[in-house]
């Protein structure tokens, strides 16, 4: 996934977030709270939502396939609603796939989910004329022109007087888009090796064929990444108490962070808080202290 093309596509939601808060028939995005987007979320629930969205939904909520997702989202924590909210209106940033998805759900923006913002991207940002020269080359053989290049000959220190094989421009923009075709292959193929991902599952890092992980590509399974060994062997959430050892040989070996509802998590290795995406934060004795040990 490139990160550029993935800022591209948070910048278009928040610039239709801006035009339809005023179109928006329930007036509940002119001045949403967390409340509110719950509502607006079962609002659009009895709408009827595409495979698509009721992806999106589950994947934000949690929600396994057999549940039943209307009473998923009834009984969802409010708070959790709230990032969406700031990331719209652009008091804060958020890179989490499930949360950016569900806000192109809930501004109606329609190159949504982010597979279909990439295709027509790259049909967009494509030049006409390489498109039809894709085209006509899989429906005939492009004719090949040959130069003479005798005027040119003291540049050439063999065969001097051989004519040499020239494309037209066509052709050449034709290769050019061909090899960029290869090269987006090439970095999917990487991603779908079988032995390279793995998903966050609660508290760690399982090991996954990529083959087996839908549309992960796509954002729908948003907490799925390339595989890490390190990660797999030593990244834990764990519950800490007054015996859990904090430090050794005066290093912190706990990190920590807040969850989506604000609460404080902590983890056996530094890095970036698997949910959030935020980094966390080494252990101190003042969390020890205050959130730990005087913990009510």
């Amino acid at each position: 996934m490139s990160r550029i093309t993935f800022e591209e596509y948070k910048n278009a939601i928040k610039t239709k977030y801006q035009t339809f808060k005023l179109e928006d028939p329930t007036g509940i995005l002119l001045n949403p709270s967390p409340a509110q987007l719950r509502n607006l979320c079962l609002i659009l629930f009895d709408k009827s939502l595409s495979i698509n969205d009721k992806n999106t939904f589950r994947v934000f909520l949690n929600v396994k396939v057999e549940e039943d997702l209307r009473r998923a989202i009834e009984r969802f924590e409010i708070a959790r609603f709230r990032p969406i909210i700031t990331f719209l209106t652009g008091e804060t940033e958020s890179d989490n796939p499930a949360r950016i998805e569900l806000a192109a759900i809930l501004v109606d923006y329609e190159k949504r989910p982010y597979n279909r913002f990439l295709r027509e991207e790259l049909v967009v940002n494509t030049p006409k004329s390489i498109l039809e020269d894709i085209n006509q080359s899989i429906s005939k053989e492009e004719p090949l022109m040959f130069v003479d290049t005798n005027a040119h000959a003291q540049s050439f220190v063999e065969e001097p007087n051989k004519p040499i094989l020239k494309t037209n421009s066509s052709f050449m923009k034709t290769c050019l888009a061909v090899v960029l075709v290869f090269a987006g292959l090439f970095v999917i193929w990487s991603f779908n090796d079988d032995e390279n991902c793995m998903v966050w599952n609660k508290d760690h890092y399982e090991e996954i064929p990529c083959e087996q992980v839908s549309n992960a590509i796509t954002l729908f399974k948003p907490i799925v990444i390339k595989k890490d060994e390190s990660l797999i062997s030593n990244f834990k959430k764990i519950k800490v108490c007054d015996t859990t050892i904090f430090f050794k040989m005066g290093r912190p070996c706990i990190w920590y962070g807040r969850s989506f509802d604000g609460g404080y998590e902590y983890f056996t290795a530094p890095g970036l808080h698997p949910e959030t995406g935020r980094t966390l934060k080494s252990i101190t004795p003042y969390i020890i202290d205050k959130h730990i040990l005087n913990k009510k």
